[in-house]
């Protein structure tokens, strides 16, 4: 370090004697020293030791406190301060001050390392950001930004030979700069209103950027309005323990280096994917106007670019480019030809219309397009005036009524009825457009459930927000769309569900049952309110109304109409309503916020329960979670129960559709987790009957927030479902592995079991396990298996080849994991002896992320096919399935699903015993201990037809008297139903 003026150029290495005077000014006029080579000595015969800073670039006091790994030296005098340190080893990897970051600085900015910045004679970054980056504008960290700053401080002076951030370094002190913003990520204005206390000693940290950077509680402090550290911490449990861990200073380092590219949420309300999928956002960032979405939603302050220039009713931009388009949609048509001729229809159509070809016209196209099956079109023209007086001339097979006068869509749709001819008639507005599958979904609906009368759509509006899913009658007549103004992909949103009515928008029913009420009462003329006194109608007649969210239909809404003259019109007609479905309207909820989650479905006596895994139990994940997804079936298509599916670990991404593989009607929370929980459980007070838990761990997760929760939860009772007790999985890993120590069982169980207390009945998936279980909880265990059903299809014996396994792998400690390693190590080298080299064994299952099989699986007969979304082909072509499994727990689901495809089994002796079939009859077994003996089961059976045959026999015998859905179903109603005893409980009813 030199006594230079740094005024001459700028170098992060140089003692500047011109600020030193000027930042400790007490130092000239307490000592009477003037001249710059007194105050260089002072600085380091007193200043190093007393923190003082050497120049404008380095900040000692920042350093230490960022850094105090360097405390130690200079308290040994190795180092005389930080900055002496940061000349000597410091500048390659650390940050001399809270505006520049070194390593964001080479790899973002110039994508070099200090090793080949040298021979350009630059030390590191920071020797090139203060001699070129700064001039060009570069970003010298996430925090400090020139582009930004100079924008939102356009009256910023400074000196151009020096450069905007050495004017600022010198500036940043000063009462009129600590609340410029610097950067997206930091807002030091709002930091200083949060926080008043850092206002109110802004002379001890300088600046809110430096406070915010070191303080002893940095989780106690948000950066700008738009992140919550609390919110983020309870919504990502992964953060909140690195965090604790010292991998970060706190959430927000982990959000903008990560949370924000995997478009967590920031805070309860930024909903940081869809705004970062907005056309507008892709266009900025692409055009690098800000460096990420969240810059650019903290900058724009959650509003999209340039909109403050633009009309600020997004309802009706959209109407009107909805209008636009639907007119070049029409021009396109015209070029062609609609063709609904048809000699006996699937489905009729009927469609009132007044005017708004362009509307119709898109309307219709879509219908064709969706579904080109035989439809009865039925297009009644209220006293059109425009094109539509010609609309034969367009649509082919088209059936018009023409009125003389616009008498409305009530006696429009009743003239329309009587000319259906199709078992099944749709209402449709023609100010939509159906989305593809929304009349299969619909048709499929009707056909293969006899007790629904009518089908409704999830209605979006050209916002993209939702009209409705389904709606609701309160009990003083007045109606609501659930979710209004929601996003069509909120869970809530997305899953079949009985309803009191839905829009006549799109509305599709069984065309006896209409025609047997005697289509819409004339009462309600000449619109609104009609359809909704016609479900009722079919209610009374014990049909459902089901909204369906694969009938997904997009609404202009009020398109036909002038809003003034439909407001009226809804008036009068709620009194009519009420009046005529008085009794009905009775048994209807409070219109209040709390009976909206009630109020959603029409089934006021279906009972509740709120299924809890570690992830959404989908069956190609395998370990447990198909066996969980059964039960999930079987509450919900077998008792006829409202199952909420609820992730301690939800998925990372949105679904891009429904979870194909749950009950359509089962309530799917994809987008909430463990964090949330506590939230959800109030907001639904008083709503579930059950909370069904599935596995052991998951019971000291929840304890707290079960308690938390208790007044919300009252009547409401706890099961949980062990699923497979990990201490015998652990203990058996154990001893295969020869580990030392290894601590006594029953200590293993009391520990897995300490968190139970809560629970009031418990489930285990074979005896064995249940007796363990009471043991411990001295409660009564119920026992819950499998459930399936035998399918004997596929290839014969000689037709079939190769070997299958199955089963995922989750961690290093997988069972699966093990017994792939056994089989390539110790039973394949036998097992060439016996059988030649192009006989296959074919791996499939869920892989988690870091696993890599290729390691254990070395030997040639290895064919490894990963995750396989439908493993029947896979059963139905292979000849032997093999479960070499050493330890485990539980009954292994794998065993039961290649049993029930008829492919016969090669196990271990523990598969064996834990499935309770009879070896050399139901299945073949060997030690666990014996790899020869595995390989010679394996020769037998693959080449060994009659005990191949014998084995597929017995073994879907045994399937069809153990693992049949009716007994499953039953048993589970049994564990869901209270004992008599148990005063204050509900009988957990099946439906008739």
């Amino acid at each position: 370090m030199s006594a230079e003026n740094s005024d001459l150029k700028p170098d992060w290495a140089c003692f500047d004697a011109v600020w030193y005077k000027k930042r400790y000014a007490f130092v000239p006029g307490l000592l009477g020293i003037h001249h710059d080579g007194e105050i260089f000595d002072f600085y380091r015969e007193f200043g190093e030791s007393l923190g003082h800073s050497p120049n404008m670039f380095f900040d000692e006091d920042w350093y230490r406190a960022v850094y105090p790994d360097i405390l130690p030296l200079i308290g040994s005098g190795e180092f005389r301060s930080g900055f002496e340190h940061y000349c000597a080893t410091g500048f390659r990897d650390r940050n001399p001050n809270c505006f520049f970051d070194e390593k964001f600085y080479c790899q973002t900015e110039l994508c070099m390392s200090c090793e080949e910045l040298a021979p350009h004679g630059l030390r590191n970054g920071y020797d090139h950001y203060l001699r070129y980056g700064a001039q060009e504008g570069r970003d010298a960290s996430l925090f400090y930004s020139i582009k930004l700053f100079l924008h939102e401080n356009p009256d910023f002076l400074y000196d151009r030979d020096k450069g905007i951030f050495v004017a600022f370094l010198e500036n940043f002190m000063d009462p009129g700069c600590i609340d410029r913003r610097t950067s997206p990520y930091f807002d030091p204005a709002w930091y200083i209103r949060a926080y008043p206390e850092v206002s109110e000693h802004m002379d001890a940290w300088q600046h809110p950027l430096r406070h915010y950077l070191i303080n002893q509680t940095p989780t106690a402090f948000d950066p700008n309005p738009f992140f919550s550290e609390k919110f983020y911490a309870r919504t990502n449990p992964d953060v909140e323990t690195v965090v604790h861990d010292g991998y970060y200073r706190n959430t927000y380092e982990h959000f903008v280096k990560y949370g924000q590219y995997e478009f967590r949420r920031p805070s309860p309300r930024v909903d940081l994917e869809t705004y970062a999928t907005d056309p507008a956002i892709t266009d900025a960032i692409g055009k690098s106007r800000y460096p990420s979405p969240f810059a650019a939603y903290a900058v724009l302050y959650g509003k999209l670019p340039e909109s403050e220039n633009q009309d600020r009713n997004p309802e009706l931009i959209c109407k009107r480019a909805y209008r636009h388009l639907a007119e070049v949609r029409t021009s396109a048509i015209l070029n062609t030809s609609l063709d609904f001729s048809c000699d006996v229809p699937d489905l009729s159509v009927v469609m009132v219309v007044h005017d708004q070809f362009a509307f119709t016209m898109t309307a219709l196209a879509s219908l064709r397009a969706t579904y080109p099956g035989a439809i009865q079109l039925i297009l009644v023209d209220g006293a059109s005036t425009d094109e539509t007086t010609r609309i034969e001339d367009h649509v082919m097979g088209i059936e018009v009524l023409r009125l003389p006068e616009n008498s409305g869509f009530l006696i429009g749709s009743n003239l329309g009825l009587d000319k259906v001819a199709a078992p099944y008639a749709l209402f449709l507005n023609n100010d939509v457009e159906l989305m593809p599958g929304a009349i299969d979904a619909a048709l499929r609906r009707l056909r293969l459930e006899e007790r629904t009368g009518a089908v409704g759509a999830k209605l979006v509006r050209t916002t993209g927000a939702l009209q409705e899913a389904g709606s609701i009658i309160w009990n003083d007549g007045t109606t609501s769309g659930y979710l209004r103004d929601a996003s069509p992909h909120l869970p809530e949103a997305n899953f079949v569900r009985s309803v009191d009515f839905c829009s006549g928008a799109f509305l599709m029913l069984r065309t006896e049952i209409i025609k047997e009420i005697g289509g819409f009462d004339p009462l309600f003329s000449p619109a609104y309110y009609e359809e909704t006194d016609l479900c009722v109608q079919i209610r009374e007649r014990e049909y459902d109304i089901v909204y369906d969210p694969d009938v997904v239909i997009l609404h202009y809404e009020f398109g036909s109409g002038h809003q003034e003259n439909i407001d009226a019109v809804i008036g009068r007609n709620i009194g009519k309503f009420f009046h005529k479905n008085r009794e009905y309207v009775a048994t209807r909820y409070e219109r209040t916020g709390q009976n909206l989650i009630r109020a959603r479905s029409s089934r006021r006596e279906q009972k509740r329960v709120l299924f809890i895994e570690d992830y959404l139990p989908q069956p190609h994940i395998g370990a447990g979670f198909p066996r969980s997804n059964d039960i999930v079936h079987a509450m919900v298509d077998g008792l006829g129960l409202h199952v909420t599916v609820y992730p301690i670990f939800p998925p990372r991404s949105a679904p891009m559709e429904r979870y194909r593989d749950f009950p359509d009607r089962a309530e799917i929370i994809w987008d909430r987790g463990l964090g949330e929980l506590e939230a959800f459980l109030r907001a639904r007070s008083g709503y579930y009957d059950v909370i069904w838990i599935g596995r052991i761990h998951n019971a000291a997760r929840l304890r707290p927030v079960i308690t938390a929760c208790q007044p919300d939860l009252t009547g409401c009772r706890i099961i949980l479902d062990t699923e497979a007790i990990a201490t015998l999985r652990q203990h058996g890993r154990m001893r295969i592995m020869e580990e030392a120590d290894i601590p006594a069982q029953a200590d293993m169980l009391r520990h897995e079991f300490h968190a139970t207390d809560f629970v009031d009945r418990f489930v285990a998936v074979r005896k064995a396990e249940a007796d363990l279980i009471s043991s411990i909880t001295r409660q009564d265990v119920f026992v819950l298996g499998h459930m399936k059903t035998p399918r004997p299809e596929g290839l014969s014996f000689t037709e079939r080849r190769h070997f299958l396994f199955v089963g995922a792998i989750q961690n290093l400690e997988s069972p699966n994991w093990d017994a792939l390693a056994w089989l390539n190590d110790h039973v394949v080298p036998y097992l060439d002896n016996f059988l030649p080299m192009d006989i296959r064994i074919r791996v499939a299952g869920y892989l988690g992320t870091d696993i890599d099989l290729s390691r254990i699986l070395t030997h040639p007969r290895f064919e490894l096919l990963g995750a396989v979304s439908d493993l029947a082909s896979l059963y139905e072509t292979h000849r032997v399935f093999i479960a070499p499994s050493r330890f485990a727990a539980g009954i292994p689901y794998k065993l039961h699903e290649a049993a029930a495809h008829g492919l016969p089994i090669v196990a271990t002796d523990l598969l064996s015993e834990q499935v309770g079939w009879e070896t050399g009859s139901d299945l073949a077994n060997a030690p666990q201990t014996q790899p020869m003996a595995f390989a010679g089961e394996m020769h037998r059976i693959y080449t060994d037809e009659k005990s191949w045959t014998r084995l597929r026999r017995n073994a879907l015998h045994r399937i069809f008297l153990e693992n049949r859905p009716g007994d499953y179903k039953d048993r589970i109603h049994e564990i869901l139903t209270p004992r008599q005893k148990d005063a204050g409980d509900i009988t957990m009813d099946e439906p008739s």
